[in-house]
């Protein structure tokens, strides 16, 4: 067992099996659901025999049914008879005195949690990108948006500074840089229902940085960027790894936020097998350099 806290969720087999109760919930109802769930784990994982992994699959399932509003009784009186009899506390004990009396009262706060009254049911959410955006061959016109993003000077930065001066970086604000979709990576099958996958596009970045939205005439025999990972301070910085690929998360949402356009496809020029690719987070919430891992790129 992977653990990192006493907490009910704060183990590997929790974690785990999140995704497999959003698949497992979201497109069966209840008790199908939890069969179908109790079948995988006692043929896949684990069952009784190993304490300490039941009690983190039955105590995370029990609390994601709970919060969702659709704990059933007998789940909740299984959960409750676990907490009861002790099981699976040996690990804790053999952590020590204070770690064991932790996870009790851990044990004590779920045990009032789940004899309460649940929430309303709630509709089950999968947070994965279960279907692809864009089509294999698809090119896309992309915003930079420079203007109050961090800047990383290459000089000072170990990983990624940034190739061209500030006053350049800013200037870039609002133009656009075109892409290819080359292909689709699925990181992640659900073992209970193989239809939910995480699904992540790869694209090719074009060399060039657009004023306006470019037309296919404007692609015509431009060259396709790498992405470049350094390791070591500044310009004298040894190239870690070059890909020609990089990935993002796969929801429209965040091209939108990008001001995306849908340019022509070009199914000529997508690949079946990528390898590796350079991740770039396209969503602000991470508050990560695109546009500068973009710039760099095509800078290079």
């Amino acid at each position: 067992m992977g653990a990192w806290s006493v907490s009910i969720t704060g183990n590997d087999t929790a974690s785990d099996l999140r995704s497999e109760y959003q698949a497992a919930f979201y497109y069966n109802d209840v008790d199908l659901a939890l069969a179908k769930i109790d079948a995988y784990v006692r043929e896949d994982r684990f069952n009784e025999s190993d304490e300490s992994e039941w009690c983190n699959y039955y105590y995370s399932l029990t609390n994601f049914m709970w919060d969702k509003g659709i704990l059933t009784d007998a789940v909740r009186d299984e959960a409750l008879n676990l907490i009861d009899r002790g099981f699976g506390l040996d690990i804790y004990e053999e952590a020590g005195i204070k770690t064991l009396n932790d996870r009790k009262k851990v044990l004590e706060n779920f045990r009032k949690k789940i004899t309460s009254q649940q929430p309303p049911k709630k509709k089950i959410k999968i947070d994965m990108y279960i279907k692809p955006v864009f089509e294999l061959g698809d090119v896309l016109a992309l915003q930079l948006q420079t203007l109050d993003k961090p800047y990383l000077d290459l000089n000072d930065n170990i990983w990624c500074g940034c190739k061209i001066s500030e006053e350049d970086f800013r200037a870039l604000n609002g133009k656009y840089v075109a892409v290819i979709k080359v292909a689709d990576h699925v990181s992640y099958t659900s073992k209970i229902e193989p239809k939910v996958r995480n699904i992540w596009p790869h694209f090719r970045l074009y060399k060039k940085i657009f004023n306006d939205t470019p037309s296919p005439e404007d692609l015509v025999d431009l060259d396709l960027a790498v992405f470049t990972e350094l390791c070591g301070p500044g310009p004298k910085a040894d190239v870690r790894s070059i890909n020609e690929t990089f990935c993002c998360e796969g929801s429209i949402f965040y091209f939108r936020k990008r001001k995306y356009s849908l340019i022509c496809n070009n199914n000529s020029q997508y690949k079946s097998d990528i390898g590796w690719s350079t991740p770039i987070a396209l969503c602000a919430r991470l508050n990560v350099n695109a546009d500068l891992q973009f710039i760099n790129a095509i800078y290079s």
